[in-house]
């Protein structure tokens, strides 16, 4: 077989074929030698069609400027008399279709991860006013890196369109995973969101919804709303079920809505497994231990908490057995804290005076006011402890978008204004030091771009779906 030559890169196989385009793994010919996927579109065979074009260009244009980590990333653009070359990155792990296929059904726990981040990707399309129209498996890439970590990709862009007034009422998509309403021509941004549901469908049960023998009875099904069922031997959880029923809703105005599904507590996007979360929760745990030290046991509680709802889906998402275990451990330790901080806080005592008239800004009561007096705190200091006076001079911890965390997650007993004892205070804090958390301590750092990562083949040895 010929490959086609391409100026910069060496093409070692065909990935697959589309109607005006064949995909092709490559690597560089200098430096490191990246692997990357490159799509071949032949000029003669989209010269003639005007919606081949457009859709080239659409995709062209928007993989331009849409950077997220599950979108798949467009490095260049190039041109011969033949043909173009849209480079991108490679995802080894194949698509979620041939993932589905190998594995039959997809255990819930692994679907859930997958469609975080797809919504993830779809909240930041949403952002831009973008709309994919054309959501199945095959246009959700997986790569799999040396540790053996999935992260799924939205690819192909050729029917994708930004919502405006010029939106277009094409027929756009594959049938099996296309919104009812597209066939009447009424359809607006809420078509992905049943395409979401229909992989989720597929993902769960091994089949699409309207999976059929042929084309005309899939045609027929949509067009007559065919009642979707979920098996009756179906073991899912009252959330999954509750999503997956509100995305396959044939009616767009009864589908869940955008800001209803990136809220759904079953999908909890604010806690996936993501750099930006863990980094949330490294910051979290130092601001506890830290509030700790300050005798502020009721917000390092709260610290504690959020953080660990952050750090629990990390954990379990880790593949690396060394690292899991570790994390594990400093979790436990984590939980130990905030449970004896609770009780602690759940027989009445509170920190001191200063809590009592506490600042309404988080950033405030981390640190005194310069030159403000903490007596409470030297009533309870003895030899080994560290004064909180000495935190008026620290420099406070850097406000997030979680400073709310530490009014919100107070227990009830924590407003009490009761002087606590010496002997409680130096208990709880007398004991053996909570261990700092550190972003190498998971693998889901290596999102990250300031951490070297395995190229060219010896990035796809790791990447193969086994």
């Amino acid at each position: 077989m010929a490959f086609p030559k391409i100026d910069g890169y060496i093409v070692t196989e065909r990935l697959g074929t589309g109607s005006y385009s064949t995909v092709y793994k490559a690597y560089t010919k200098v430096g490191a030698r990246t692997t990357v996927a490159i799509k071949c579109i032949d000029k003669s065979r989209i010269k003639h069609s005007g919606s081949a074009v457009d859709n080239l260009v659409t995709e062209i244009r928007l993989l331009k400027t849409l950077t997220h980590p599950h979108i798949v990333h467009m490095k260049e653009f190039t041109w011969d008399d033949k043909n173009i070359y849209i480079i991108m990155e490679y995802c080894c792990g194949g698509d979620l279709s041939k993932y589905i296929q190998r594995y039959g059904r997809v255990p819930e726990k692994q679907v859930l991860y997958f469609l975080q981040q797809l919504a993830s990707a779809l909240k930041f399309l949403r952002e831009k006013g973008v709309v994919h129209m054309d959501l199945k498996p095959h246009n959700l890439l997986l790569h799999k890196d040396s540790d053996g970590k999935y992260i799924l990709k939205v690819a192909d862009f050729g029917f994708a369109q930004h919502m405006s007034a010029e939106w277009s009422r094409a027929v756009r998509g594959s049938p099996l995973y296309m919104a009812p309403e597209v066939f009447s021509g009424g359809h607006d941004a809420r078509v992905d969101l049943w395409s979401v549901g229909v992989i989720m469908y597929e993902c769960l049960f091994g089949r699409a919804p309207y999976s059929s023998a042929t084309f005309k009875e899939l045609i027929d099904k949509i067009q007559r709303k065919a009642p979707i069922e979920i098996p009756r031997s179906a073991s899912i959880s009252a959330g999954c079920r509750d999503l997956l029923t509100r995305l396959l809703q044939h009616d767009p105005d009864r589908r869940i809505s955008y800001e209803d599904f990136f809220n759904h507590d079953y999908l909890d996007l604010e806690h996936m497994p993501s750099r930006e979360n863990y980094e949330k929760a490294v910051s979290l745990i130092r601001r506890a231990i830290e509030l700790e030290r300050a005798r502020r046991p009721a917000p390092a509680l709260a610290a504690y908490g959020a953080a660990l709802r952050r750090l629990v889906p990390a954990a379990r998402a880790q593949p690396d057995a060394l690292r899991r275990h570790a994390l594990a451990a400093k979790l436990a330790r984590y939980m130990e804290r905030a449970e004896e901080l609770k009780q602690f806080l759940e027989q009445g005592a509170s920190v001191s005076q200063d809590v009592a008239s506490e600042p309404s800004s988080f950033e405030q009561r981390v640190v005194q006011p310069g030159g403000a007096a903490c007596g409470s705190c030297t009533r309870a200091r003895d030899d080994a402890d560290q004064c909180a006076c000495d935190m008026r001079t620290r420099t406070p911890p850097a406000r997030g978008a979680d400073d709310s965390v530490a009014v919100e997650e107070l227990p009830a007993a924590a407003a009490r204004r009761d002087t606590p004892p010496r002997s409680a205070f130096r208990r709880l804090f007398s004991r053996q030091a909570v261990p700092y958390l550190h972003a190498e301590d998971s693998s889901i750092t290596q999102e990250s771009s300031d951490k070297k990562l395995p190229t060219g083949e010896a990035a796809s040895e790791g990447c193969r779906i086994t």
